[in-house]
Order: C-alpha cells, then sequence, then structure tokens
C-alpha cells in the first residue's frame, strides 16, 4: 500500500504540485479513503518528504545500474542517463517547481545538492568514453560536466520556466542534443 501510496502521489505532484493540494484530493487520487492515508502519513509533510526520497532513490537506482553495466559503450550509457535525466525533467509542472523552491525551500537545496552530485558522476562515464574513442579528447570532462550541470540548473529553475516560451520538454531535449554533439567524436551519431 505505501509504495502505491507514494507513487501515485509522486504523479500527481509533479503534475499538480503540492502546496494547494490538498489531502482530501491525495487520497482521490490514489483511490483510497483519506482515513487510510493518514494511517500510513499522519502529516501532508511526512508524505512529501517520503514522496522525495522515493524519487531519491529511483534516480540513485538508474545511475547506478547504468554507470556499473560494463556491457554497454559509455556513449549508449550517456544517452540513456541523459535521455531519463531530460524524461524526468520534461514531467515536472511549472507549479510543482514553483513550490518546492517557494514551499519547501529545504528539499529544494537538498534536491540540487543531489541532481549535482549524480550529474557530476558522469564525469568518469567521459572519461571512459573518452578512451573508447566516443568523446572528445579535447575536452575536460570535470568542466565539461560542470556546463552541463549549470544547464540542467538553469531549466528547472523556477524563475526560468514560469517566464521560458518553451516546455520543459523542449529545453531539456535541447540540453541533451546540444550536450551529446558537443561531446561526441565527428564520427559517432547522436
Amino acid at each position: 500500500m505505501i509504495d502505491r501510496i507514494l507513487e501515485r502521489t509522486f504523479l500527481l505532484f509533479l503534475s499538480s504540485g503540492f502546496a494547494k493540494t490538498n489531502t482530501d484530493q491525495i487520497a482521490k487520487h490514489i483511490g483510497i479513503s483519506k482515513r487510510t492515508l493518514y494511517k500510513y502519513y499522519d502529516t501532508k509533510d511526512k508524505l512529501i518528504d517520503s514522496v522525495f526520497e522515493l524519487m531519491r532513490s529511483k534516480v540513485q537506482a538508474k545511475f547506478d545500474s547504468v554507470l556499473l553495466d560494463k556491457t554497454r559503450d559509455p556513449i549508449e550509457r550517456l544517452k540513456e542517463i541523459l535521455f531519463f535525466i531530460s524524461d524526468l525533467g520534461s514531467k515536472i509542472s511549472k507549479t510543482f517547481a514553483k513550490d518546492i523552491e517557494t514551499v519547501r525551500p529545504d528539499l529544494f537545496d537538498t534536491m540540487k545538492e543531489f541532481r549535482r552530485q549524480r550529474i557530476l558522476s558522469l564525469s568518469d562515464l567521459l572519461r571512459e568514453g573518452q578512451k573508447a574513442g566516443q568523446i572528445r579528447k579535447d575536452i575536460t570532462p570535470e568542466l565539461t560536466i560542470d556546463i552541463l550541470l549549470a544547464a540542467v540548473d538553469g531549466v528547472l529553475n523556477p524563475t526560468y520556466l514560469f517566464q521560458s516560451p518553451y516546455s520543459n520538454t523542449t529545453a531539456f531535449e535541447a540540453i541533451v542534443n546540444i550536450f551529446l554533439e558537443g561531446v561526441q567524436e565527428k564520427n559517432q551519431s547522436a
């Protein structure tokens, strides 16, 4: 039951935010009574914290499985992670982004640091790709990843999201495409 509550609440929060989403709406979205919801989570803040922990554990598991899979070449693994980041970012509504920054700045800071650490872990993958001849040897992996991180942070900035005429999907796809085009050796296809 807990997994169902967290999964469904996660999807609701991504699409609608959480500041104005009340427990009646959450219970209805999950398909349970409010009493059942309170049996597992007696406060909305505890539910929010658990939803964010679920999100972090899913992202960490994805990064770990892809980075450790040495049976696939580095560029395939890099693409998988970048498209995973793009897909997740495209699901974040502007309302959700604003809620996390203004209502729960503690979670905003935690998530930003978590995202930073996951993206920084890609520098080893770039070095591996350089050795395999798939990633340009004239780039510095750490600086290249810093540039990627700055782009992702810029797009996941609630101020940008509210002012931009572009959807999250369009912005993230552009980041991924530009990044891949920039780091791959010319004989590699994006």
